[in-house]
């Protein structure tokens, strides 16, 4: 099968899906006759070792997923796994922040900033964190709500919802994903994954 990258086509009649390559993510969508589009929209990792530095907001290196041609859809879910190892200093609560914009940096704008429910334990641990956000809704006062990465020996990882935003017209910019892990604390993010589904 060979598909040509495309913006979405029209909604399929009845009884019929159409596939399609997404001419912003290269990455095959499956659009049904509700006009809801499926798939695997989205992906990247990240192989190289990034140290965090303690109270510092950084940028973790390819947590940068891009949104499709045809935008945020309710129901979408972004989600990020992070091989992490942490050493016995620092206690404090880290703040997990989504940021939203066209560099995929940390420039682009924080929507939804979660500070931790609990601290880091003084201990060296390693683990693989999960952090997720999902589109609430749509439109000129759009929401996201998410969670950052939890375990108790790194510290909670904070849950809510953000302010209203228009989160329409997103399509070719990016989520991604920072950390702020507090005063003192060392952090080494050994590898990351992420992806978009719906």
């Amino acid at each position: 099968m060979s598909l040509d990258n495309q913006t979405t086509p029209s909604t399929p009649a009845a009884g019929r899906a159409v596939y399609f390559s997404d001419s912003t993510t290269k990455r095959p969508v499956q659009t049904d006759d509700a006009g809801l589009r499926k798939g695997l929209l989205s992906k990247n990792t990240a192989t190289a070792a990034q140290g965090l530095l303690a109270t510092t907001e950084v940028y973790l290196t390819n947590s940068n997923l891009l949104i499709p041609s045809f935008g945020m859809e309710a129901g979408q879910t972004y989600i990020w796994h992070i091989s992490a190892v942490k050493t016995a200093a620092g206690v404090a609560a880290p703040i997990w922040t989504f940021r939203i914009g066209a560099a995929g940096a940390i420039g682009d704008t924080s929507r939804l900033a979660l500070n931790a429910t609990g601290i880091q334990i003084a201990t060296a641990f390693d683990c693989i964190l999960t952090a997720m956000l999902t589109v609430r809704n749509v439109g000129a006062s759009g929401v996201i709500a998410g969670s950052g990465g939890a375990q108790a020996n790194f510290g909670g990882g904070g849950s809510g919802a953000s302010s209203t935003f228009d989160n329409t017209g997103l399509g070719g910019q990016y989520v991604g994903l920072t950390v702020t892990t507090g005063a003192s604390a060392a952090w080494t993010v050994n590898g990351l994954s992420c992806y978009l589904i719906n």
